[in-house]
């Protein structure tokens, strides 16, 4: 098996394994992932492979708006919120705006920290 098969089987079966928390986190690093490529990419002027990496980062985007259950009262909030990111993210792609990329990685680091401690603490109490 070579490293890229390797490496497919592992986040295949991660993701098959990982608790929803443990989901989430992964969108979000994914989504970071994405936001930081996309700054280096317009910078060294690739702004295909940009557009590209942004366009990734909205569709994680729509995955966490569908993820969520209303069922809870702070899912309005994090619709809030995610809608807030998907707005800047279609914006900085229009403009190709490094700052305004930049600007969300602090927000999107905290929203995976939280969800990060979430998972922890729910896990304990099973």
């Amino acid at each position: 098996m070579n490293n890229s098969n390797a490496y497919k089987l592992y986040t295949e079966q991660s993701g098959i394994t990982a608790t929803p928390g443990e989901l989430l986190v992964m969108l979000f690093n994914a989504e970071l992932k994405n936001i930081k490529i996309a700054i280096l990419n317009i910078k060294a002027g690739k702004t295909v492979d940009a557009h590209n990496k942004i366009i990734q980062a909205q569709k994680i985007m729509d995955e966490l708006l569908l993820s969520l259950d209303f069922k809870y009262p702070i899912s309005k909030e994090l619709q809030t919120l995610y809608l807030f990111i998907k707005r800047e993210l279609i914006s900085a792609n229009i403009k190709k705006d490094t700052e305004k990329l930049e600007k969300l990685l602090p927000l999107i680091t905290e929203l995976r920290d939280t969800w990060e401690q979430a998972d922890k603490l729910a896990r304990k109490q099973v």
